[in-house]
């Protein structure tokens, strides 16, 4: 298996690169080209390659989503990110909101174009949202009631309920046009962003050439070719010159590789261990999957193993120092409750950890070295899905664990089948956006038993956090809402923190780590999310 893998790595890197090399700019006139590396002839070109992972499965439509970031590269949204995770103007020039705040009112500017030539409208960023919140696999706009164009440069949102985050759905949605959506718009799309699409050859990039007719900055960059390379791969491409920027993790950036550099960029990138909190009693979800586990559920487990595990060692090992240690999931966040943050004496503190599984009545009674309390032993699974440090994590802590008393068995899943046992077993997840209402998707009790099955995956409910997350949403801003958020982690002693109901274990923040040719500067990225939003500046990117 691993044979097959490894030579199906090689034959995708040996296409890619075939595929670059014959779309190089020589010729037989350009004999100097002939001593020119890879990359000097692509900075001497003003272009760049840049490897993007996987491929989009679902093409490269802005509605269906699932190609993350590269929106930014081909569309424009109402609203994004500025360097700080705050909002600032895209599409958009300014929204009010209603009294009653179920109105968001968003007039956008009128000199922008779709590569085809075609103004934008507000009857295009109606269209966008009604089709996405019909369509799309990746984004929840069920608080929409309705959207409508005014006139050519307004467009109105009427909402379900009042919702201060709602202004997160403005930064989402990639604009398409409404004259042009077709079934064949995944594979050809038409944008009015930085870049216009130029090509797709399946299997091994996406071409795209700088839209002239762009509103805002123009990009640097005159052509972009991103290929879709695993992370050893992209390492590979980027080390024999024929990639200029690739994603990778901590250990390989310890290798020192000529002719290139290497990107720390702090995230919000987080991982965390979400526990069911409640007893399997057999019942089941709408879907039939099983909801509950014994141990996990007992309050005693969960705080102790908060206490127990040392992060700081998680961060120098496993990330090889690209990261910090999290015990809160929102250490760079503004809606961060302070007080809720562990400090190092709170935790890689084994003696506190095993007093407060003994207080709880946790004892190993048969001496095997696992725990049990009325018959039942402290044995739980923890499931992962693959990549991005996650197996490394959860072997730490099953050994940490293990040091207790606790024994954890670790079970690789995709998330197709991790979804049969994602209420019943705890769960390796990874998150972090710049959008306070990840607490609702984490913590709100209604937020269980619904089609997102990995929203409140363990089933938590806790009346004081539900009633300060609605008091949160039914603020008019975001900053309104702040001390809700906060209130919703610990009130009182009560909350969706370590410090409260601990229905997590939180463990690191992973910066982000990239490989780049030297001589290309890449700006000031924004902050980054889980999954990344590399290509948020891309305007800025260029060759010094």
């Amino acid at each position: 298996m691993k044979l097959k893998k490894n030579m199906a790595r090689l034959l995708s890197l040996v296409l890619v690169m075939g595929t670059l090399a014959g779309c190089s700019n020589t010729s037989s006139s350009d004999s100097d080209n002939k001593t020119k590396s890879a990359v000097e002839q692509r900075k001497e070109n003003n272009e760049l390659v840049v490897a993007v992972g996987a491929e989009p499965e679902a093409g490269f439509d802005a509605i269906t989503g699932g190609h993350g970031s590269i929106t930014k590269v081909f569309f424009s949204t109402l609203m994004k990110r500025d360097k700080e995770l705050g909002w600032e103007n895209d599409l958009a020039t300014n929204y009010k909101v209603s009294d009653d705040k179920l109105t968001w009112t968003v007039t956008i500017r009128n000199d922008a174009r779709f590569t085809d030539g075609e103004k934008l409208t507000a009857e295009d960023v109606a269209f966008t949202y009604e089709t996405t919140k019909k369509s799309s696999t990746e984004v929840d706009l069920t608080m929409i009631k309705e959207v409508k164009a005014i006139d050519d440069k307004t467009v109105q949102f009427t909402l379900t309920r009042p919702m201060s985050t709602f202004v997160e759905k403005l930064g989402v949605c990639g604009i398409v046009p409404k004259h042009a959506y077709d079934d064949n718009f995944k594979d050809n799309p038409i944008g009015s962003g930085p870049y216009k699409f130029v090509q797709w050859d399946k299997g091994q990039q996406v071409i795209a050439q700088v839209n002239e007719d762009y509103y805002g900055d123009k990009p640097s960059i005159d052509k972009l070719t991103m290929v879709f390379l695993d992370t050893d791969a992209a390492y590979a491409a980027v080390k024999s010159g024929d990639v200029d920027m690739a994603s990778i993790n901590g250990d390989l950036a310890k290798e020192e590789v000529k002719g290139t550099k290497i990107l720390d960029i702090p995230s919000i990138e987080t991982y965390g261990v979400e526990f069911p909190m409640v007893k399997n009693t057999g019942e089941k979800t709408d879907s039939g999957y099983e909801i509950g586990n014994d141990v996990t559920s007992d309050e005693a487990i969960r705080k102790a193993l908060n206490t127990a595990v040392d992060r700081q060692s998680m961060v120098d090992g496993v990330l090889n120092g690209y990261g910090t240690v999290s015990t809160t999931g929102l250490e760079k966040m503004p809606w961060l409750n302070k007080d809720t943050v562990l400090d190092e004496s709170e935790y890689n503190n084994m003696d506190e950890a095993k007093k407060i599984l003994s207080n709880g009545g946790w004892k190993d009674s048969d001496n095997d070295g696992i725990l049990e309390k009325d018959n039942t032993k402290a044995s739980f699974k923890l499931l992962y899905t693959s990549g991005n440090y996650r197996q490394e994590l959860g072997l730490e802590f099953q050994k940490m664990s293990k040091e207790l008393g606790i024994e954890i068995t670790l079970e690789e899943r995709t998330w197709d089948t991790i979804l049969e046992d994602i209420h019943k077993e705890a769960v390796l997840f990874g998150f972090g956006s710049g959008d306070p209402s990840e607490l609702y998707n984490l913590y709100y009790s209604k937020a269980a038993n619904t089609p997102v099955e990995w929203d409140n995956a363990g089933f938590y409910s806790n009346k004081t956090v539900d009633e300060n997350i609605d008091k949160a949403l039914n603020c008019e801003s975001e900053d309104g809402a702040l001390k809700y958020w906060q209130k919703a982690q610990l009130d009182g002693g009560s909350g969706a923190s370590a410090k409260g109901d601990a229905p997590y274990c939180w463990l690191v923040n992973a910066n982000h780590v990239y490989i780049v040719s030297e001589g290309f500067d890449i700006g000031t990225p924004v902050v980054q999310p889980h999954g990344g939003r590399i290509f948020d500046n891309i305007t800025e990117w260029s060759w010094k």
